[in-house]
């Protein structure tokens, strides 16, 4: 077997190439234009992997290499004489615009970031020259390869104006040398030009190849792109797109692009990958004016001007409906503000009006219990009078029982004193001023106030925060109100259920980055109906109530930031407002 080898390896293979060439005859053929821009040549050597493999890929076609340059290309496709073209990005956008080719796949570099970010351009410069930016070439001698390359001449030139540079207006000579570009950088290093532009990568190419010395040419306003490994002047594009025509059937297109899709990297790291945006291409011709933006260069202002004369009346129009617009708006505005400052000025008069109006009503239904709590103290303040008055005349002057009258009718009068004191502080046409106040003191306080208008009333008194806690920003006199409202509803209901002297129950506790104050009576519960109505105005359960006690004290707390709410118990009914903290703490 192994003495027949010799003679059946070259019959094997003169029988493949038989198949193959049998093939090749009944196969349908498949012409695809590639960009030849250094040399036919050159280019069917560079894609011969991609055609063996769309070859063996894709069954009964045979897809035929026609190399061509720009121009050659350009009428290929607009003449449908080709399938198929490979071009550089440059090309594709302006052939996707002016004939309708489509991308179906585009080119993964090794070198490249994503296919999307690939291909650029490196303007170099010899180390010694003086010229450390962009800027800086204004004026002087630049190389190039043609004005149709696209990494080798348009993506520099698209920075160059983004640097104020117009190439062929203000440097001192742009020239164009052709292909191969590593001839652009040998002159660059020789001195025969100030600078040149090659594509990214190439510089790092020959330094390594031993083409170009180390240290000889660096690369002008060089890019900080992270993970791409050559130093670029320019922002990155895409790479080489493959192309289908317009009249390339559908199902053809298809299976190149999974052949394409499937086709395994080459030996140099190429593969394909799904077609990349073609957009930041489409921004380089306009701000370059080139392809179906050459309009932009002939057009001057009075042209445009012409062109666009009635969308700039109704623009000029309406940027003028828009500046009276916006000064009758103002002028609304600043009149409708100062109308809603007067309007708030009297609404907080008539609110604290009405403020002042309840509480003297509440002064008003506890004015007996009032005057029996100022009878006692001055009752006992009269009968100690008369007592040193009888010693007097009867020649009793021992000092201690006279000491001791007159301790007893300064504590009653010191009493009687800070009852009148609560009185007036309470009934006193309240300004609306927010301070920082003990919420404590000033619950206790109308506690207190309350208890000394109904004596027979039993509080229970509890207050579980820090002593030194319990800082607000209210209106005190208007919380003390609140209070007020609740405890004599409290207290009514109550008496209404027959037990008058059931204590109630006050506490203040920490709840919620803030305080609440809830009043518990024993009163019996309320009906849910009921509840639902308490605190609109005018609604009351009591057969001599106003219903305005709630509908007050729920907007009194509410304009603090805070909430009042009301809770059904067993026994009665649980009154609670909530305050926000001065000072939140967790």
């Amino acid at each position: 077997m192994n003495s027949l080898s010799p003679l059946i390896r070259p019959l094997l293979v003169f029988l493949a190439l038989v198949s193959c060439a049998a093939r090749a005859q009944t196969a349908q053929p498949v012409r695809v234009a590639v960009l030849a821009d250094k040399g036919i040549e050159s280019a069917e050597q560079e894609w011969a992997g991609l055609f063996d493999w769309l070859n063996r890929r894709v069954p009964g076609r045979s897809f035929v290499f026609v190399g061509l340059d720009h121009p050659e290309l350009r009428q290929a496709v607009h003449d449908h004489s080709v399938d198929f073209v490979v071009t550089n990005g440059g090309n594709y956008s302006e052939l996707e615009y002016s004939e309708g080719v489509t991308r179906i796949a585009t080119l993964d570099s090794p070198l490249g970031l994503s296919p999307d970010q690939a291909v650029g351009s490196a303007i170099v410069t010899r180390a010694g020259s003086g010229i450390t930016e962009l800027a800086d070439l204004k004026g002087k001698h630049l190389l190039a390869a043609s004005p149709e390359a696209f990494c080798c001449y348009q993506i520099a030139a698209r920075e160059l104006v983004l640097a104020g540079i117009e190439p062929e207006r203000d440097l001192g000579r742009l020239e164009f040398t052709g292909f191969p570009i590593q001839r652009i950088a040998r002159a660059v290093q020789d001195g025969k030009a100030d600078a040149g532009i090659i594509r990214t990568c190439l510089l790092e190419q020959m330094i390594e190849r031993g083409e170009i010395k180390p240290h000889a040419l660096r690369v002008l306003s060089p890019r900080t792109i992270p993970g791409f490994p050559c130093q670029t002047s320019s922002r990155l594009y895409p790479d080489w797109p493959f192309a289908a025509l317009s009249h390339t059937a559908p199902e053809l297109s298809r299976q190149v692009a999974v052949a394409l899709l499937e086709m395994p990297r080459t030996p140099e790291g190429y593969r394909w990958s799904i077609p990349a945006h073609y957009a930041i291409v489409d921004e380089l011709f306009r701000d370059l004016k080139l392809g179906h933006y050459a309009n932009l260069q002939q057009e001057t202002l009075e042209a445009l001007v012409r062109r666009y004369r009635l969308e700039l009346m109704l623009l000029a129009s309406l940027i003028v409906f828009w500046i009276i617009h916006t000064v009758r708006v103002d002028y609304l505005v600043a009149l409708r503000t100062r109308e809603l400052r007067h309007m708030t000025e009297a609404m907080r008069e008539r609110q604290n009006a009405l403020d002042h109006a309840g509480r003297l009503a509440i002064l008003g239904g506890m004015a007996s219990a009032i005057a029996h709590e100022l009878k006692q103290p001055l009752a006992a303040i009269g009968n100690f009078a008369r007592g040193m008055d009888r010693r007097i005349v009867a020649g009793r002057l021992e000092p201690e029982p006279l000491r001791e009258g007159c301790h007893e009718i300064v504590q009653q009068s010191t009493r009687a004193d800070a009852t009148i004191e609560k009185i007036r502080s309470f009934a006193r046409k309240n300004v609306g001023v927010m301070r920082s106040v003990n919420l404590a003191s000033f619950v206790k306080e109308a506690a207190d106030l309350f208890g000394v208008a109904h004596p027979e009333v039993c509080i229970d008194w509890d207050d579980s925060t820090d002593p030194s806690g319990a800082q607000v920003r209210a209106d005190a006199i208007q919380i003390q109100q609140v209070t007020f409202n609740l405890l004599k509803n409290a207290f009514d209901a109550q008496k209404a259920a027959g037990n008058p002297g059931a204590p109630i129950e006050v506490t203040l506790a920490d709840m919620e980055r803030g305080y609440q104050v809830s009043v518990r009576d024993k009163g019996g519960s309320l009906r849910d109906e009921d509840i639902a109505h308490l605190f609109e105005p005018f609604f009351t359960t009591k057969p001599d109530g106003l219903g305005l006690g709630l509908a007050l004290s729920k907007g009194i707390v509410e304009s603090h930031g805070g909430t009042l709410t009301l809770t059904k118990e067993a026994q009665g009914v649980r009154a609670s407002f909530w305050l926000p903290a001065e000072y939140p703490h967790d």
